[in-house]
């Protein structure tokens, strides 16, 4: 057989491979799974640490146990090369599902499989996966495009913001964004998920007409959770009873009753249940 041939044969069977190795996924089938890597597998996945070994059937029946029914797991625009004993095959992977809690994932990712040929066949001696991120100092995960995504390098810049904006990390930042919903009648501009579809990488929010942007922690990176301290978010609004009410109906604790404060501002404090300390503020109707 010409090397032509003896390429194009290797790479039926691992196309073949590699079908199987989807399905696999998609059925959430660990044994069968793990069966097409080597024993010295190396995993280099969208989550942390930076390396790993292949998890075992343990670590995969664990996070397959996450979703409900079966996984969407499709390849698209699939490559292989072949030469030898080594291969290496590129595709675009889009991972789908629904978790226990119901949050329905959907995300895109680039996937490259180094394969090596063993007496038992093709088997996956490496596993990469990776995500772009925004180059607009941000840093967020760009899990939103997909194979048609096109970047319009003509469309104008978003306007900036004006003002002086708090960037709040807090420990459950879906739960602060629904609170703040509650409490301050916060609008939603924008949200966008981590790669584990449950922490939010940012979530944009107004209230009173200003914005005010939240995160959850990510020690993974560099960026744990610390109290909040020595800062007060003070909401300046014509009517502070009203404002006061409904924030402490939601359920936030008051720390400084609302009252005609010594400089002459009606004014109050409470802490929300995230430990955010924030300050109701008036001017004083004159009768």
């Amino acid at each position: 057989m010409s090397d032509i041939g003896t390429r194009t044969a290797a790479a039926d069977e691992i196309r073949a491979v590699i079908e199987d190795w989807t399905e696999a996924m998609r059925v959430k089938d660990a044994a069968r799974v793990l069966a097409h890597g080597t024993q010295d597998c190396l995993v280099y996945s969208l989550a942390p640490p930076l390396k790993e070994p292949a998890a075992g059937a343990e670590g995969l029946e664990e996070w397959f146990s996450t979703w409900k029914g079966p996984l969407g797991y499709q390849l698209q625009e699939l490559e292989i090369s072949a030469g030898g004993d080594v291969a290496f095959a590129t595709a675009l992977t889009h991972l789908s599902g629904e978790k226990l809690d119901g949050e329905k994932a959907a995300l895109w990712f680039r996937q490259t499989l180094g394969l090596r040929r063993t007496e038992n066949g093709w088997k996956i001696a490496h596993q990469h996966e990776s995500v772009p991120f925004y180059m607009d100092g941000s840093f967020k995960a760009a899990i939103d495009l997909d194979p048609k995504s096109e970047v319009d390098w003509q469309a104008p810049s978003r306007p900036p913001m004006a003002g002086v904006i708090a960037y709040l990390n807090v420990q459950d930042a879906n739960a602060t964004a629904e609170f703040y919903g509650r409490a301050f009648g916060a609008r939603e501009v924008d949200r966008r998920y981590a790669e584990d579809g449950k922490r939010l990488i940012h979530c944009h929010l107004t209230i009173n007409g200003g914005a005010l942007m939240l995160n959850d922690p990510f020690p993974e990176f560099g960026y744990p959770w610390k109290p909040q301290e020595g800062v007060v978010l003070h909401l300046v609004v014509d009517d502070a009873d009203f404002w006061w009410k409904r924030a402490v109906a939601a359920g936030a604790e008051v720390t400084m009753p609302l009252a005609v404060a010594f400089w002459g501002d009606y004014y109050g404090q409470f802490r929300d249940p995230f430990g955010v300390l924030w300050a109701i503020v008036a001017p004083v109707k004159k009768d």
